[in-house]
């Protein structure tokens, strides 16, 4: 609910009006954390929400944000201080986070009451129930009682539970039922219900599900199929995720109580492990599978299989002596040149083009004509206001001799306004001549081509860079930028000269990331140590960047193993 926020933490303070370090970070530990600590404390001491605005952070406090802390009360007693860095904003929208945060505190003190109020409610329930569930030597005859005293508990017309079996879920058990045909479509549709509720990790009631929160299509056929009943699957957790899940199924027009649905999942996170044990105490083909793996592992490492064991000795040897090994740690990018500056020679004024003396790749001196604009109607124009200056100016003398003083104010003025105009016509027929800024090389631009066609005010002609002043566009993968920063050097090797290096310094990272060519790529700005002569604007090449001294064994395996645990985090795993 809060936009930007940078880092949060939670802490817990102890009887000694200290605060303990953060108990949970997020997302996770990094810069800041003094300060969220500090923010704590002082929310602790004040039993109030504290806020500290402009704090410094980061390299060389290079950075700012606001921290806002906030004890969180259950019972007017503190549970939690809870404090996070915002990037920095008005006095009101800080006191809109901090009341956020407050209302947070309320909600989960009404979660802890609930919960409670819940949990008293069970307490008969769920002790008899496991005590059932523990006398049954079977998992099969325990999910039977498991549904059984579920829909005496809470009067469902049916309750029903599967398992996993790999991939998808298996009934087990119906209640009242002895047993029943798998192949049916009734259990093909509780089946699928339960499915759809374990893929997504929640309990979905139907048709009492928010729309659109979730898909409920197996649940919606399953409620038809009932008449229109309301159904209701909840997830079975088990000690390493889910192990199957239990439908409860009422009448058409049954309300369906939420506390109910409280009380059953808070019911649940203890009856899954206790199924689950059951389970393994029936020592499945997994089970027995993974016994199998584990003693071939234990021959592997065993006295027997003497070759194996030296081999996989030369390797961990091998492995081990990299790790100790140093070396020089290098970030490798694609690289192009570009002039410092680049001056742009635009028309001044719509015409055609008269003259071209130079294109892309020449080199030009400051003050060197360029091109030439077509002058005609320019100096035709001068010509006309020439001549009626002349004819003014002639005017202007007859009335002077005559003393009319009236006359030659008028005369005099429009002698001033012709002036002007002839200024302008002058200004015009001096910029069709387009000069060198100043001592470089062209890097875009060929009227040689183009002599009479019309160009329009404003449009560029040519591009010009200085020969003197270069800098170096890295294109840094988002994988190896982590660490990049100013001041860092490297050397550039371009293709058109690759039997020579030249010296480069990082000046800037520009924090906005790029796509192209398959991937994301975030550009460096870097300057060469020293001005040369062959380098020309628009080369391309290959930079290397100092990146510090690291073991070879991490510089060789960093780049797939950042991969691999990349792909882990996005498989869930």
């Amino acid at each position: 609910m809060i936009a930007g926020v940078i880092r949060g933490a939670i802490c817990i303070p102890n009887g000694s009006n200290s605060i303990e370090p953060p108990v949970s970070f997020w997302p996770d530990k990094g810069e800041g954390e003094a300060l969220l600590i500090n923010a704590a404390r002082q929310a602790q001491l004040q039993n109030n929400g504290v806020v500290q605005s402009q704090q410094l952070y980061g390299p060389e406090n290079h950075r700012s944000c606001d921290v806002i802390a906030c004890p969180l009360l259950v019972g007017n007693k503190q549970a939690a201080v809870v404090a996070v860095m915002v990037s920095t904003r008005s006095g009101s929208q800080q006191q809109a986070v901090l009341q956020l945060l407050q209302w947070g505190g309320v909600w989960i003190e009404t979660l802890v009451k609930q919960r409670s109020a819940i949990q008293r409610e069970a307490g008969v329930f769920t002790p008899n129930l496991l005590a059932a569930i523990l006398d049954h030597s079977a998992s099969h005859s325990a999910a039977m009682e498991v549904v059984n005293r579920l829909a005496d508990q809470f009067g469902c017309e049916r309750v029903s539970i599967g398992f996993r079996q790999g991939l998808p879920i298996r009934l087990q058990a119906l209640s009242h039922v002895a047993s029943f045909d798998p192949r049916t479509q009734l259990v093909r549709r509780i089946e699928a219900a339960m499915e759809e509720a374990v893929d997504q990790s929640t309990t979905i009631i139907q048709p009492d599900s928010v729309a659109g929160s979730t898909v409920t299509r197996a649940h919606t056929e399953l409620s038809e199929q009932q008449g229109n009943g309301v159904v209701c699957t909840i997830p079975l957790p088990g000690r390493s995720g889910y192990i199957g899940a239990i439908t409860l199924e009422y009448g058409a027009g049954h309300p369906f109580d939420k506390d109910v649905v409280k009380q059953c999942e808070s019911l649940l996170r203890l009856v899954g492990p206790a199924l689950e044990l059951k389970q393994r105490d029936e020592r499945s083909v997994w089970s027995q599978s993974s016994e199998r793996l584990l003693g071939l592992a234990a021959s592997v490492f065993g006295p027997a299989r003497l070759k194996l064991k030296i081999a996989m000795l030369a390797v961990l040897a091998l492995l081990t002596t990299l790790s100790f090994i140093e070396g020089s740690y290098r970030v490798t990018a694609p690289a192009s040149i570009e002039g410092a500056v680049r001056q742009l020679l635009v028309a001044p004024q719509a015409g055609h083009v008269k003259q071209a003396e130079v294109r892309a790749g020449d080199l030009v001196k400051k003050g060197q004509l360029i091109a030439r604009l077509d002058d005609r109607n320019l100096q035709l124009e001068h010509q006309k206001w020439r001549s009626e200056r002349s004819k003014i100016e002639k005017e202007y003398q007859e009335s002077l001799a005559k003393r009319e003083r009236s006359k030659l104010s008028i005369l005099r003025a429009q002698i001033d306004q012709v002036d002007a105009e002839l200024q302008l016509v002058e200004g015009k027929i001096a910029h069709t001549r387009l000069l060198a800024p100043f001592a470089g090389i062209v890097i875009s631009g060929d009227l040689s081509q183009s002599l009479g066609a019309p160009v329009e005010m404003g449009q560029v002609l040519f591009e010009i860079a200085p020969l003197d002043s270069y800098r170096v566009v890295l294109e840094v993968d988002e994988h190896d930028v982590g660490g990049l920063d100013p001041d860092k050097t490297g050397e550039l090797v371009v293709a058109a000269l690759p039997q020579k290096s030249f010296r480069f310094s990082v000046d800037k990272l520009i924090p906005v990331a790029v796509s192209g060519k398959g991937n994301n790529y975030f550009k460096a700005e870097a300057t060469l140590d020293e001005p040369t002569s062959l380098l020309r604007p628009g080369m391309r090449g290959v930079a290397k960047v100092e990146m510090g001294q690291r073991n070879l064994l991490w510089i060789w395996t960093h780049v797939v193993i950042d991969r691999v645990k990349l792909w882990l985090w996005s498989a869930g795993l």
